[in-house]
């Protein structure tokens, strides 16, 4: 490849050219022939101020710009480079609009030749990297980043970048790169024509493809033969018991003896060993994924017994596979199978993917994701969508790519391959909404267990609630009836059409009523969820918020506008079943003629179905122990409508269908007690009469040590004073904690109302831009995302919500303090919660007592959770809720805490001890 590529970064005052903002840095590096063959760096005096925030990321302060040339003295070497030369960079479109931008405020010709953004090309080749960023990337692949977000080391390592990604295109199979090629024209990199040289280059040489298998034109990776389970067991005559009688240290590096996890491990193979159950409380530290899996290996090796794992979240299922299980490995002398195993619609479908291949849509989503599912298709052997690194456009697309087809060739079926894999695997690990899928199913979908650890199990009955419930929102039913179009218009229906003329069949009368119903039902959807909102506005409407959560019972809802949605949804129905037998006849003349798969089209309408078949379920169907409701913003779009319905008790359902029918159920997590017992989790999950196992293991850090607990006296109480004067009081105490501790906190909200205000008065209150503030909600990004942000600034202040409350892992360089803005109380309006307290009243139970109290301790010591991690982290939580120490309630939540100093006075007084301390 001889072209030439000149790769450049440039560091910035800010984002905006247009606004002002100047270069402060370049980088260059040029490539030729595959090798670097010159470098360049300069300061570059922006003739303005660098705000601190900038200075803050970049390391590059007033000082080091200030005899620096401005731009116009550089940019002619840059022009001169990038002669006839590739402009690459990370993120090209950011550079390259403030390079055209000061080369006319220089009077210089702006850039007109190609452009490579290596953040687009890394997405494509490295489907599934967690993220795109230029120093993550520069660690998966091995290439030293010493200053990151300087130019001339980010130009440095995009360059070698730059290299490695083109290594890893001629390293791709001839059918991929032939399929890229053909997609390329549409990316916003000018990569057809280098990609073009590839293939011929390629078809020229002798390349070996042993490694892959081909499936209708598509490349695979050949999946590894597994060894049989019988194949597996060893005859090395080592049991649990002698395990526990040696040294009680494991064979792992830096391993630190925790006397927690080992009595977490007796008592898991306990339960599993004498069939019965167990609810394990297991505090921060103990390390509980290795103290379940090592005594589950050991049972599945004694008894030849299969054991399933189920978490919540797949964070904690990739921890399973990459980190615990490969530890695992290393301290049970004996071999052992593990499967993971999931829901259907979390596999591709190979067909589905081939028929949206050859679809011509060039929306850059579409092309983009076609060109990541090519490669990672030659990287996988699941077939797993949870493994891609999708964008949200892609992930829209998804839906109509899921496996959801009946059986066909295995080796070409990734749902039948994980079921094969996991019928030979001693340890298959799930996710609780499989679980619960298997649990319920006619004809079981997890191969036959008996034995289960069920990990974050403060989770399944939430879990089990949105299993069982049903959501639809006008947003879902809209996208689908677009996407069917009409038969003229671009959409499946159309293309569907266009394949019968090309057929020669005439089915113009089948189309002609379809396209008469779609167009009814557009209508007649938009007329209903606009009756369905507005008849939950004028009930119930939160004032603060302005957000409507109305709780509705089919039965006892009257008034000439219930009539009225009623009829509608009639009519809705009526016009749905005449799509599907139009559609039906439709199929019928399509099958014969197309066995491979079937066209989107048919998907669409059965997903519509499906979708207003539960509509009719939501808003007609009586049963009093399901909870139903409506969402909408008063301020939103007039159909922006949800109707919800979750079961009101789920205990008697885990009582009968799973710990009834398994032998030995363990539920672990970090948080499942108040005021240290199981009664809660234990009513709500229908445990009591199976007398299980119950057991809180400490947490082996020094709290006291560690940890600090303040309570501001001097923050209003918020039934006192407005939302607006709560939240300018809330952010005037973090700005002030800031201030003095010059760190890094994470703000736990309960309400996104109050998170968006508080940003907002703590914005115009940090004008001088001295902290970095991030938003859950306001910017971009999921939690994940965001914590990756805040970690680059040492001086950031992080807001969150709901899963920032757990799951957030910042060591103590990374987060000294956390602050809890209101005890985590459920609010008044939700009406599964006041379903629920209706049910506890009636059964003579107190509501309070008996749900929203321990539900909110629970949540509180989650958000306690987030501040020690390790052995060495130190800090403290703030509760600005002084209800904490004067509601007769807020013993319940310091008692549910480790041993820990708590300390109530004026703020001020409080910042002085903790200054003492830290």
């Amino acid at each position: 490849m001889n072209e030439r590529f000149v790769v450049i970064d440039l560091e910035t005052t800010g984002n905006t050219p247009k606004k002002g903002d100047r270069i402060i840095q370049i980088g260059m590096i040029v490539i030729e022939n595959g090798q670097i063959i010159e470098r360049f760096s300069s300061f570059v005096n922006p003739e303005r101020d660098i705000p601190p925030f900038i200075q803050q990321f970049t390391n590059i302060d007033e000082q080091m710009v200030k005899h620096a040339p401005v731009f116009a003295e550089v940019a002619p070497k840059l022009v001169e480079t990038l002669q006839e030369a590739y402009f690459v960079a990370h993120n090209v479109s950011f550079d390259l609009m403030f390079l055209q931008e000061e080369l006319k405020m220089a009077g210089l010709p702006l850039f007109s030749g190609p452009t490579i953004d290596t953040v687009e090309l890394a997405r494509i080749l490295f489907p599934t990297s967690s993220s795109y960023k230029l120093n993550e990337l520069a660690q998966k692949l091995q290439i030293a980043h010493t200053q990151p977000h300087q130019a001339d080391s980010d130009a440095e390592v995009t360059a070698k970048l730059l290299l490695a990604l083109f290594e890893q295109l001629r390293a791709l199979p001839l059918v991929t790169l032939q399929q890229l090629q053909r997609l390329s024209r549409d990316l916003h990199s000018d990569l057809s024509s280098l990609l073009e040289a590839m293939v011929m280059e390629k078809m020229k040489s002798l390349h070996d493809e042993r490694s892959y298998m081909f499936y209708r034109g598509i490349a695979l990776k050949k999946p590894t033969t597994s060894v049989s389970k019988q194949q597996t067991w060893a005859n090395d005559t080592m049991s649990f018991s002698g395990f526990l009688e040696g040294s009680h240290t494991l064979p792992l590096a830096d391993y630190e003896q925790r006397d927690g996890q080992w009595e977490m491990m007796k008592i898991v193979h306990e339960a599993l060993e004498t069939s019965q159950h167990a609810v394990i409380e297991a505090g921060t530290g103990i390390g509980k994924s290795l103290a379940y899996l090592i005594p589950s290996v050991f049972f599945t090796y004694e008894k030849q017994k299969r054991v399933v794992i189920s978490t919540h979240t797949l964070q904690l299922q990739q921890q399973l596979v990459e980190r615990d299980i490969p530890l695992v490995r290393k301290i049970v002398p004996f071999p052992f199978q593990v499967a993971v195993l999931k829901g259907k619609r979390n596999y591709l479908s190979l067909n589905k993917f081939i028929s949206f291949l050859h679809d011509e849509n060039k929306n850059y989503d579409v092309v983009l994701m076609k060109c990541q599912l090519l490669v990672w298709l030659t990287q996988t052997e699941t077939g797993d969508m949870d493994e891609l690194n999708l964008s949200s456009g892609g992930r829209l697309f998804w839906t109509s790519l899921e496996m959801d087809e009946e059986s066909r060739e295995e080796k070409y079926n990734f749902f039948i391959r994980a079921k094969q894999k996991a019928k030979e695997a001693h340890l298959i690990i799930t996710n609780h909404a499989f679980l619960l899928q298997d649990v319920t199913a006619s004809t079981p979908l997890i191969p036959e267990y008996e034995h289960i650890v069920i990990d974050e199990a403060h989770h399944l009955e939430e879990v089990a609630s949105h299993y069982f419930g049903q959501q639809v929102d006008y947003v879902t039913v809209r996208l689908l009836l677009t996407r069917m179009g009409k038969s003229h218009e671009d959409g499946s229906l159309y293309k569907l059409n266009q394949w019968f003329k090309q057929q020669g069949i005439d089915a113009d009368t089948y189309f002609a009523r379809c396209d008469q119903i779609i167009t009814d039902l557009e209508f007649e959807c938009d007329e209903l969820f606009r009756m369905i909102r507005r008849y939950a506005l004028v009930r119930k409407t939160n004032e603060i918020t302005g957000r409507c959560r109305y709780r509705f019972q089919p039965e006892k809802e009257h008034g000439r506008q219930w009539e009225a949605i009623q009829e509608l949804l009639w009519r809705v129905l009526g016009h749905t079943s005449q799509l599907v037998e139009y559609t039906n006849q439709l199929y019928t003349l399509f099958q014969p003629f197309n066995s491979q798969s079937d066209h989107h089209y048919f998907t669409d309408v059965s997903l519509f179905e499906k979708l207003i078949r539960s509509l009719h379920h939501l808003l007609e169907a009586d049963d009093p122990m399901v909870v139903r409701w409506i969402e909408a913003e008063a301020k939103g779009a007039a159909n922006a409508t949800t109707i919800y319905s979750q079961p009101i008790q789920l205990g008697e359902f885990f009582a009968d269908q799973l710990f009834a029918k398994k032998k030995s159920v363990v539920l672990t997590s970090a948080t499942l007690t108040m005021n240290n017992n199981f009664t809660y989790i234990m009513s709500r999950l229908g445990l009591e009469d199976f007398y299980p196992i119950c057991r809180a293991i400490p947490s082996p850090f020094s709290y006291e040590h560690q940890a600090k607990l303040m309570v501001p006296s001097d923050v209003p109480a918020i039934s006192a004073v407005s939302i607006e004067d709560y939240a300018n009081a809330v952010a005037d105490h973090i700005l002030q904690i800031a201030d003095s501790t010059n760190g890094k906190m994470l703000v736990l909200f309960t309400s996104y109302e109050l998170l968006k205000l508080t940003a907002s008065a703590l914005k115009d209150k940090n004008k001088d831009e001295t902290f970095v503030l991030l938003a859950q909600g306001m910017q971009g990004g999921s939690a994940a995302k965001l914590t990756k942000t805040f970690q680059q600034f040492d001086k950031a202040v992080l807001f969150g919500t709901s899963n920032f409350w757990e799951g957030v892992d910042l060591p103590k360089e990374q987060l000294s303090i956390v602050i809890i803005v209101r005890l985590p109380f459920a609010p008044p309006d939700d009406p599964v919660i006041e379903a629920k307290s209706e049910q506890i009243r009636a059964s003579g139970g107190n509501p309070f007592y008996d749900l929203s109290l321990p539900q909110a301790v629970i949540r509180f010591k989650q958000g306690f959770g987030r501040l020690i991690r390790t052995s060495k982290d130190k800090g403290v939580v703030f509760v600005f809720d002084r209800r904490l120490t004067s509601a007769s309630y807020g013993k319940y939540f310091l008692a549910s805490l480790p041993p820990v100093s708590v300390y109530e006075e004026p703020l001020e007084s409080l910042l002085q001890k903790l200054k003492e301390w830290l």
